[in-house]
């Protein structure tokens, strides 16, 4: 039985990885081995700034296929920015069509411009759908 009651508040991950956008690229990955996670979210500079992300498939496509050097290349230059963002009230439903839709995996959950969590497909999956009672 899927749970399309929830919302993003209800499955997203409190306890997000961020990176400074001139971190290079070599020092994302071990960021995302080292705290667990595919994706990290790019601090703003400023309150104006929208965030950014980068994930373990940008690194994948912009670097290690075409053979570029991790160590040379830096986050601002593979990221993507502005990230697609949401609300915490959005519903899980919707929240799987956006991944459809855009094509992604993991995305920023703000309210007010503040970072209140994340979302993952993985999260979709594992909170969605659960075992009949």
């Amino acid at each position: 039985m899927a749970n399309y009651h929830l919302r993003a508040e209800d499955i997203m991950q409190v306890e997000v990885a961020t990176i400074l956008d001139d971190a290079t690229v070599s020092e994302a990955a071990e960021q995302m081995r080292l705290e667990g996670v595919r994706s990290l979210i790019i601090e703003p500079h400023d309150a104006g700034d929208p965030y950014g992300i980068v994930t373990y498939t940008d690194i994948v496509k912009r670097v290690l296929a075409e053979g570029r050097d991790p160590d040379q290349v830096h986050v601002y230059e593979i990221m993507t920015k502005p990230a697609i963002v949401i609300s915490p009230r959005m519903k899980v439903q919707y929240i799987a069509r956006l991944f459809c839709q855009a094509n992604i995996g993991h995305v920023p959950v703000v309210e007010s411009g503040s970072l209140r969590g994340m979302v993952s497909m993985t999260d979709l999956i594992t909170e969605v759908i659960a075992e009949p009672t």
